[in-house]
């Protein structure tokens, strides 16, 4: 029985993605590493520490936290230019009517987390809200799936997570819960082959007995194994 579904911030609650990819590409260049930025690690779900130290090298505590806080400068810059995903809204008002619970989980920190949902007027939306402020391990870890379950009441096999990335999709896999994920480029196959029962290119027109369908089917497919 799904009781709550928790969702990825950066290309699933947001589109982020394009503001994120400016934002890397000014950091780096900074840098003096205007040549070497591949926008799809950027997009694979790590951690801050794990982007930068790809293409920095190994990096002090300090330098972690300069780099970052270099980054969250110019994303807060471009941040204005943010939208909510298309049809998000709709189902979050969808879950809430059917009882559901819901959550964000994200590798973000908890200042840019933040500050994006209450730009965006979509906080109270949310029962939860983990970042990778809140956990030991990030994305592929389970972590931040685990606590937004256990801040929202749950079982972790009573969620559903939404996710854009291979990382978040072997988090929630590792977390024991159904995930779903969410592609509007070229990731599906690779969702799939993490883990994910599903992909979706947008939100379905009825949220809850999509999710319901889902689920169902991953039980007829236990039951037949």
């Amino acid at each position: 029985m799904i009781r709550g579904v928790i969702f990825d911030l950066d290309g699933v609650v947001v589109d982020s993605h394009p503001l994120h990819e400016e934002a890397w590409r000014s950091l780096l260049s900074e840098a003096g590493l205007d040549h070497s930025f591949d926008p799809g690690f950027i997009y694979s779900g790590l951690s801050r520490r794990e982007i930068l130290e790809r293409y920095l090298g190994p990096l002090s505590e300090p330098e972690i936290h300069g780099f970052g806080q270099r980054k969250d400068e110019i994303f807060s810059g471009l941040v204005h230019q943010v939208e909510v995903q298309p049809g998000l809204l709709r189902v979050l008002h969808q879950l809430r009517a059917a009882g559901l619970a819901c959550a964000v989980a994200t590798s973000a920190g908890a200042g840019r987390t933040h500050e994006l949902l209450g730009q965006l007027g979509i906080a109270q939306h949310f029962q939860a809200v983990v970042t990778s402020c809140d956990v030991r391990k990030t994305k592929p870890a389970p972590d931040v799936f685990l606590e937004a379950a256990a801040r929202l009441g749950i079982n972790p096999h009573e969620a559903v997570v939404i996710e854009d990335s291979v990382a978040g999709v072997q988090a929630a896999r590792a977390a024991d819960m159904l995930c779903v994920g969410y592609d509007r480029g070229e990731q599906a196959q690779a969702l799939r082959n993490a883990g994910a029962s599903d992909v979706i290119a947008d939100f379905p027109g009825d949220m809850v007995s999509y999710l319901q369908q889902v689920a169902d089917s991953i039980s007829i497919s236990q039951r037949r194994d």
